[in-house]
């Protein structure tokens, strides 16, 4: 690993401060704002984790958190204490410390081979991201949709089957989704698997789930703070969104046998019957075939008809000319865990 400045230390397990600090942080600027409440229990669910961090007599003022998948590693947090705050609201074209550190870390990496990229997803209206993106060198290589899926009614399991603790991938999940950028398994391993089968025992449907707990400060779009302050007076929506204390299902891996949207629906109906939530996000890439052949063809809820679907950047950082697995023709693979 490379030497660098005695304030920045390496860790594979969190200490308290790190957790401290991440679990103090609000994301989000000019779109969406929320606060994870579940960080102390999701941080321990991190993928072969390393902490980089920038400390000063004992307090963390910031933490870079890397999960190591393989040779792609992805930035699952970048936060920085309120007193460092200020320095992510802009473009800086300084040569501080924290970006000279940072760079020479990346470059480092990349140059030794031990890594082919590292990647991260950005909102385009959080400027503090736009910020990290801009002064470490990542590209915009896919859009990534947020996709809400919503009910009030009392939702039926039917045919879905859920396995809490998997013993393994389904050999079809694991073939259909290893060409996407990006597949890893680590998370997918994980329970909550949730499919659906036909009487002749094929599989027809799957998805992994994984529950998440927010504060919700506010919305997307351009009501979205005034619509969280609403939110109590509105009879149904109120029924799916607790801004203090929300929870939601997100799913990765959604497979569908020849792209029906009723399955899709009955797939998610399933989810939300077996979890007791009302709420699905699903995070994808805008050219999966799956979600370029349904979402027009399916009614996504009251939730999708108030914040429509948001984007989301998929940033890269490569050494330029270097031959890797990644491909722009390729979809993008997504791990619902990445994004709560």
């Amino acid at each position: 690993m490379i030497e660098m400045h005695p304030i920045f230390k390496f860790r594979t397990e969190p200490n308290e401060e790190i957790i401290d600090l991440l679990d103090s942080v609000t994301l989000g600027t000019d779109g969406a704002q929320y606060k994870h409440l579940d960080t102390r229990e999701k941080i321990q669910e991190a993928d072969n984790p390393l902490y980089l961090s920038m400390e000063r007599r004992e307090k963390v003022l910031g933490n870079v958190t890397f999960c190591r998948r393989g040779k792609n590693w992805y930035i699952r947090y970048f936060a920085f204490d309120s007193a460092m705050q200020s320095q992510g609201t802009k473009k800086s074209s300084s040569k501080g410390l924290l970006k000279r550190e940072l760079n020479a870390f990346f470059d480092h990496q990349l140059e030794s081979e031990e890594v082919d990229s590292f990647y991260a997803y950005i909102d385009p209206r959080n400027v503090k991201s736009l910020w990290m993106s801009e002064n470490f060198g990542f590209k915009t290589v896919g859009k990534i949709a947020t996709q809400s899926y919503s009910s009030i009614d009392k939702l039926k399991t039917k045919r879905v089957q859920m396995d809490a603790q998997p013993t393994e991938i389904p050999q079809e999940i694991d073939s259909h989704f290893r060409v996407q950028n990006f597949y890893f398994t680590e998370q997918l391993e994980k329970g909550e698997h949730f499919s659906i089968r036909n009487e002749a025992g094929e599989l027809i449907a799957f998805a992994k789930a994984t529950s998440a707990h927010w504060q919700i400060k506010r919305l997307p779009g351009k009501m979205g703070g005034t619509l969280v302050k609403l939110i109590p007076f509105l009879p149904l929506i109120s029924r799916l969104v607790k801004p203090k204390s929300h929870r939601f299902v997100t799913v990765e891996a959604v497979y569908i046998k020849d792209n029906i949207p009723q399955v899709l629906k009955e797939l998610f109906d399933g989810i939300l019957a077996h979890s007791g939530r009302r709420i699905i996000f699903w995070w994808v890439d805008e050219t999966d075939d799956l979600y370029r052949s349904v979402h027009a063809k399916i009614k996504w809820g009251i939730l999708h008809k108030l914040i429509g679907v948001n984007q989301v950047n998929l940033v890269k950082r490569s050494l330029a000319g270097r031959s890797n697995q990644q491909r722009t023709n390729k979809v993008n693979y997504t791990s619902g865990f990445d994004f709560i």
